[in-house]
């Protein structure tokens, strides 16, 4: 019955007896699908609501409610000997992580491996995934469904079930594409990064770089300081268990960094602060601030204020570089969203060692000639650039007659 969408459908799982059974029979399969639904909005860590399951004979939904203890379930993720096949699988994987304290192991990400291969619009949705590969179109009134109501509706049985009826199939088609082009070491190369805590646990000094909004002004010392409230900002949701951006928005930790305060009293004039939280954690805001003001100028991150701080001569650089390899993966059937960021051009042309563009597979994709064109087999188009950029542009003066007919 291998590759077949027609599966024998188990009763809901919700007694550990049932649990234990269930993980059986997939350990005995060697491989299976692995989709959750969860409530994320307010919480730091998501709220499992339910599992599902697929091997290529059957399908199972976990009541990860109802179960007394997922332990042996997460074993099984963690287990490098059973493949795990999953659609965008970090936020499910998260769950795993956070559930049984183990690295998942053996990792198929049908989403991954569908940007390696070019299929456009990545990152592609597994109801786009679906349709293109199985000829299935999949109903979406499910999405924002509250999962962790008792008793699950039909429509949400059916819309979660058919959410790893397909991933098996799926998989062997995309494994077998990667394998044919020679790409499939690409995919090992990313999911290995599902075996490492800071997939799923990142460090706070790191938030910084992912607070949404505009960077400008974010030079160096903004930087540092935006840095060590978003540091704070990542271990007080934890501690709370509540979500980062409702401890404090992305622009009030960005406002923090371009107008810090230096007393509780000049946080009612920072737009966008709680209402109340002040004198709450007011003070250990102004201690982040403190310690980022003591950071000595040599030891300061670089700076986020994006195109703001380079110089003309890198942003046009920076731009042609992202172009020319954005063409370069379509020519060859990769998504370029996948493949590098203006961000990581960027890296690229201002000779930084930890430009992703410089190892691994987007090495070998695109990076060796993208560092070729940077690093020097094209001064004529420099010149051309520094030429380009010293042109001022002169507006002519009104004439008399000009000026009278105004």
């Amino acid at each position: 019955m291998a590759n077949s969408t027609e599966h024998f459908e188990r009763p809901m799982v919700k007694t550990q007896e049932d649990l234990l059974a269930l993980v059986a029979d997939l350990r005995a399969a060697g491989r299976f699908a692995l989709d959750t639904e969860f409530l994320a909005e307010r919480t730091y860590v998501p709220r499992l609501c339910l599992i599902q399951v697929a091997t290529d004979d059957f399908i199972a939904l976990i009541d990860s409610i109802a179960v007394p203890s997922l332990d042996p379930f997460w074993e099984l993720v963690n287990d490098p000997d059973i493949v795990k096949v999953l659609h965008a699988a970090r936020e499910d994987l998260r769950l795993s992580y956070y559930g049984s304290r183990g690295l998942p192991q053996n990792v198929f990400d049908t989403q991954v491996a569908a940007g390696l291969i070019g299929l456009p619009q990545y990152p592609l949705s597994y109801a786009r995934l679906v349709e293109a590969l199985a000829g299935v179109r999949l109903g979406k009134t499910e999405t924002r469904s509250e999962w962790d109501r008792r008793p699950l509706s039909p429509e949400q049985l059916k819309y979660a079930r058919d959410d790893v009826r397909y991933l098996l199939p799926i998989a062997d088609k995309l494994g077998a594409m990667l394998t044919k082009i020679g790409r499939r070491g690409w995919l090992d190369e990313e999911m290995a990064r599902f075996s490492t805590a800071i997939a799923y646990e990142p460090d706070p000094n790191a938030a910084y770089q992912r607070i949404r909004g505009p960077r400008s002004g974010l030079t160096a010392r903004p930087t540092a300081l935006l840095r060590s409230v978003a540091a704070w900002r990542e271990r007080e949701a934890a501690a709370r268990d509540m979500s980062a951006r409702l401890v404090l928005k992305d622009e009030v930790v960005t406002e923090l960094a371009l107008r810090p305060p230096r007393r509780i009293t000049d946080f009612v004039k920072v737009r966008g602060f709680p209402i109340g939280e002040e004198t709450t954690i007011g003070p250990d805001i102004l201690a982040a601030l403190d310690a980022a003001r003591a950071i000595k100028d040599e030891d300061l991150p670089e700076p986020l204020a994006g195109q703001d701080d380079e110089t003309p001569q890198q942003r046009v650089m920076t731009d042609l570089t992202a172009a020319m390899g954005a063409a370069l993966c379509l020519a060859r059937g990769i998504a370029p969203e996948l493949a590098l960021t203006r961000a990581s051009a960027s890296l690229l042309v201002r000779g930084n060692p930890a430009a992703t563009l410089l190892a691994g597979w987007r090495y070998e994709a695109i990076g060796r000639e993208l560092q070729s064109f940077v690093t020097g087999a094209s001064p004529a188009l420099i010149s051309v650039i520094n030429a380009a950029l010293a042109v001022k542009i002169e507006v002519p003066a009104k004439d008399a007659s000009e000026a009278g007919n105004e």
